[in-house]
């Protein structure tokens, strides 16, 4: 299997969308994740850093919930006609968020999670704003959206 290269992303790195709101919560939550590859960076398994990781992931899940679900409310607002295709990414991703998040509490095995926070989830990201966000943000802007 080939080795994925860590991604950074940042607010200069990752496409803007036609949406403010949408834009600002992507920025914010690169703000979490960066900061949660720090502390991951500067991992040396203390009782301090494996509380600090589990509270920066609680962090991420509670930006990210309110993320998908005004993304999913813009895309019902505006008829957007690939909604169940987009609001499946959140879900899964949601889904695959929580399954890190335990297998982190369960394991504190820090391979694993920073395979997930500095390769896996950045791909991802960077594809679903550059693709589903980057649509759902001109269809919402062509139909009479404004922030």
């Amino acid at each position: 299997m080939l080795e994925q290269e860590t991604i950074i992303l940042n607010a200069e790195t990752i496409p803007r969308v036609e949406i403010d709101f949408m834009n600002n919560t992507h920025f914010e939550e690169l703000e979490i994740v960066n900061k949660l590859g720090e502390n991951i960076a500067a991992y040396q398994a203390t009782d301090d850093e494996v509380a600090q990781i589990s509270q920066d992931l609680q962090d991420w899940l509670g930006h990210t919930i309110p993320h998908f679900e005004r993304e999913n409310e813009l895309m019902q607002k505006t008829g957007f006609p690939a909604y169940g295709v987009h609001s499946e990414e959140h879900e899964i991703a949601l889904k695959r968020l929580k399954a890190v998040i335990q297998t982190w509490e369960d394991s504190h095995n820090i391979e694993q999670l920073t395979d997930y926070v500095l390769k896996q989830w950045p791909a991802w990201f960077n594809a679903h704003v550059s693709s589903m966000d980057m649509m759902t943000a001109k269809f919402a802007k062509m139909n009479g959206y404004t922030d």
